[in-house]
C-alpha cells in the first residue's frame, strides 16, 4: 500500500483536531496501542490511543506484531476523523526510523 507519501503526520493527541482537512489522504499517525480485534478474520483492527482505529485487512501478522502500550507508527487513508472515532483504512505498519514530521497544534 505504498501510494507515495504521507500527506501529512500526526501524533495520536492530536489526531481529531487536526486531521479532518486530511480525509481521503494518506497519513502517518504514531501513538499507543491500546489493543486489538482480530474477529473478523478479513479485517484485523490494530486500536492506538484516542480512539483511532487501524483497519490492515488481511495483515493480521502485521497487526499482531504490536503489543498493547507499545508506541507503533502507522500509514493508511483516514477515512473518518471524529473525537473518539478515527478510522484509517486501509493501514499497514510503518517503520519507526522513517522519517516522521508530525503537524503540530497551533499554540
Amino acid at each position: 500500500m505504498d501510494y507515495g507519501r504521507p500527506a501529512a503526520q500526526f501524533m495520536a493527541q492530536d489526531v481529531a483536531a487536526l486531521a479532518e482537512p486530511y480525509i481521503g489522504k494518506k497519513i502517518t499517525v504514531q501513538g499507543v496501542v491500546e489493543g486489538r480485534d482480530f474477529t473478523d478474520p478479513d479485517d484485523a483492527v490494530l486500536i492506538l490511543e484516542h480512539g483511532i482505529f487501524c483497519h490492515f485487512g488481511k495483515f493480521a501478522r502485521m497487526a499482531q506484531a504490536y503489543a498493547d502500550g507499545e508506541t507503533g507508527w502507522v500509514d493508511g487513508f483516514l477515512v473518518q476523523c471524529e473525537p473518539g472515532k478515527i478510522v484509517i483504512r486501509p493501514a499497514l505498519g510503518r517503520d519507526p526510523t522513517a522519517h516522521f514530521a508530525p503537524l503540530r497544534p497551533t499554540p
